[in-house]
């Protein structure tokens, strides 16, 4: 079964910002769910963001914390 919503494409920029703000909250506590989720992807890429997660994603659409942070942020 699909999914009948289009899921909107993030702009890079807005990407980028929403990464920064998780990675922020998870060096607070890198032992939660989100934690472990943000540094395991800090450690596959090394640190550039040309190879973080969310962008391997088809149309950018954001690993599922910016998934999340983004929907918070658009109501």
């Amino acid at each position: 079964m699909q999914e009948s919503s289009v899921q909107e494409r993030i702009p890079m920029e807005v990407a980028l910002e929403l990464c920064a703000e998780i990675r922020e909250d998870a060096e607070q506590d890198w032992q939660t769910p989100a934690g472990r989720w943000c540094w395991a992807c800090q450690e596959a890429s090394g640190g550039d963001p040309a190879k973080r997660g969310f962008l391997r994603k088809p149309g950018n659409r954001g690993c599922i914390l910016i998934n999340a942070r983004y929907a918070e942020k658009q109501h």
